[in-house]
């Protein structure tokens, strides 16, 4: 995505794409993307983490909607764990959900992407808020 604007662009990274792991297709699909409820610190350790896994083109196992091409494609390998307001449908992300106002909560790097929450993960997710 986008370097961003103002103090952002200094970290080399504006805004990024977070997917989910479909098991079925063995894709990832997105989920949402985020420019904000970072810190500095984590805009920065972000930027650091994705040069390193930076790659020329799109990597196979990414199903992303035409709206969401960013600037630089990255490898598949950085886990990130997310808190949000809630979980919606979503015509646009790829996932079919939508995470609305994300924020970062840690790198997890005790987990490799076979490890990261799945679309069915999300849809019970889903389905449990809607009785709450």
């Amino acid at each position: 995505s986008p370097p961003g604007k103002g103090k952002r662009a200094g970290f080399g990274v504006g805004q990024f794409l977070v997917g989910v792991v479909d098991p079925v297709s063995e894709k990832i699909k997105t989920l949402t993307k985020i420019g904000t409820g970072l810190t500095d610190e984590q805009f920065k350790e972000l930027a650091k983490r994705l040069q390193k896994l930076k790659v020329v083109e799109k990597p196979q196992s990414y199903e992303l909607h035409k709206n969401y091409t960013p600037d630089y494609w990255v490898e598949p390998k950085l886990v990130v764990e997310l808190a949000g307001d809630d979980l919606t449908v979503s015509p646009i992300h790829t996932s079919g959900y939508a995470l609305r106002f994300p924020r970062l909560v840690r790198f997890r790097d005790d987990k490799n992407v076979k490890e990261a929450t799945t679309i069915d993960e999300i849809k019970t997710l889903f389905k449990l808020q809607k009785k709450s």
